[in-house]
Parts: C-alpha cells; structure tokens; sequence
C-alpha cells in the first residue's frame, strides 16, 4: 500500500481481499487515491403523533452527493463528500432543515468503515454543517467484519447508534447479527439487524424507546466501492401514557461514475 498522509472516508468505500487458507475472504477498506463516485441519499421519517397529526412523511431529505478519496492509509481513509444539490421537507412544528447545497465535509473511518471523524468544511456554527453532520453520524452501522468470512457467516457487534426525535441526539447501544448473504459475482452482499431499547431525556420527562434497526449493503468488489446502503429502523415511543409509533428509512446508492 503506498504511503499517503493519514485518513479514513465516507460511506464511497472500497474494498482490498486477502484469502488466507481457511477460505475466508478479510474484507478492508483500501480506495485509491482521487477515486470519485456519485451518490444519491434519501431519508424519509414517518410518524404518528396523536397530539401533532401530520397527513405524509414528518420529515424527507433528498441529496445528489459527490465523493472524493483524499488519501488511504493502512489505518483508514480519508474522504471529502460534497453535497451537490438537496430537498427537504418537515412538518414537525418548529422544525426546519437548512437547505445543504453547497455543503462539503470531511469524513474519517477506520479500514472496517467505523467512524472516526466528522468535521463540515464550513464555518464553525453553521447549521446546515451540523445537520449534514448529523446524518453522516446517524447512519454510522455499515461496519465490516473484523475477521475474515466466507458467504452464509454471520458476526456480532455492539455500535453505538445516535437516536434524534426532534431534539439533541442521544445515543444508545445497539448490538447487531451481520451476515454475508452472497460473496461472488464481483459482489458482496451484507445483511444486519439489531433491537432498538433505550430511555432518552425528553426534556426532563423520560421516555421508553423500543424496536429494530436493519439493513443491507452491497459492494462492488473490482471497482471497491458501495453500490447500495439501505436502513429502517422501526420504533415505538412510550411518553406520558402516549404511544408513538415511527419508522426512518434510509438509502444511499451509486447513481454514475464519472470516471
């Protein structure tokens, strides 16, 4: 591998393959340098709320994002992603999205795509910083095996998984079974799913939070990068006597390759 300054990268990963005898595949992330990939991520919130009744999704984001490796190392990634174009919509009262065009961060992971690091490219404060921010961070569970794996092997691992009804987000730790559905075909195809329980402060009145995060990733193996990344995490919010059924879905997928 060369030797280029230090970094980890975003959710545009590539994947190095080593086969040790056993048969198993160890899956890293190892993108050349300069590589640019095209994206696009959507996210869609719906909720029921008895005292805020809404007739659509609570919240939508749409985004055209361009990613760019700036340097790899053995110890990880660095990435810059650069939000070309984004849509939102919000009809939570009192809640609006900044519009995040034109907004750039840079992204550090680890070589097994756990975060390490976000830092907007904008000035300190800026909100539309903060919430591209807060995305990258809230979709932090496509992590690869630590060990090497053959198609049909299953792992666990505990992610700490930041949760955001409205307010500042709180974290909870969520343990996941992840399986390798198919290892061929220049593809490798992940599947992961974990339980959602957690007590959040909302402020000052607690709430019980229960349900199930899954999703899937595919990757390209020749070219290493994702293909796709999909989520759903489906919860149930229990305060003051209320219960407030919601469901976050999440995509991200490769759109063109400009070369």
């Amino acid at each position: 591998m060369r030797s280029i300054p230090r970094g980890v990268g975003a959710a545009t990963i590539a994947l190095a393959f080593a086969l040790p005898v056993s048969g198993q595949t160890l899956l890293r992330l190892d993108p050349p340098e300069g590589q640019v990939s095209r994206y696009v991520y959507s996210m869609e919130l719906n909720m029921e709320n008895p005292m805020m009744p809404t007739s659509g999704p609570a919240m939508t984001l749409r985004a055209h994002q361009t990613q760019t490796i700036l340097g790899a190392t053995d110890e990880g990634i660095r990435t810059r992603v650069a939000i070309d174009s984004a849509a939102t919509t919000s009809a939570i009262p009192g809640v609006v999205l900044p519009d995040l065009s034109g907004t750039s961060l840079t992204v550090e992971m680890d070589p097994r795509g756990r975060l390490m690091n976000v830092a907007p490219d904008e000035p300190v404060g800026s909100p539309a910083g903060e919430v591209a921010q807060e995305f990258l961070e809230g979709a932090n569970f496509f992590w690869l095996p630590e060990a090497g794996v053959a198609a049909g092997d299953s792992w666990t691992d505990a992610v700490p998984v930041p949760i955001s009804l409205g307010g500042p987000a709180q974290t909870t730790e969520v343990e996941f079974t992840y399986t390798v559905t198919s290892l061929g075909d220049g593809q490798a195809t992940i599947t992961f799913a974990g339980p959602v329980e957690a007590t959040l402060d909302m402020g000052g009145m607690p709430a019980g939070i229960s349900g199930e995060l899954n999703g899937s990733m595919v990757v390209d193996l020749a070219a290493g990068r994702y293909v796709r990344q999909e989520s759903m995490m489906t919860l149930e919010m229990a305060i003051g006597g209320m219960a407030m059924p919601m469901e976050t879905t999440t995509t991200l997928e490769l759109v063109t390759d400009p070369g």
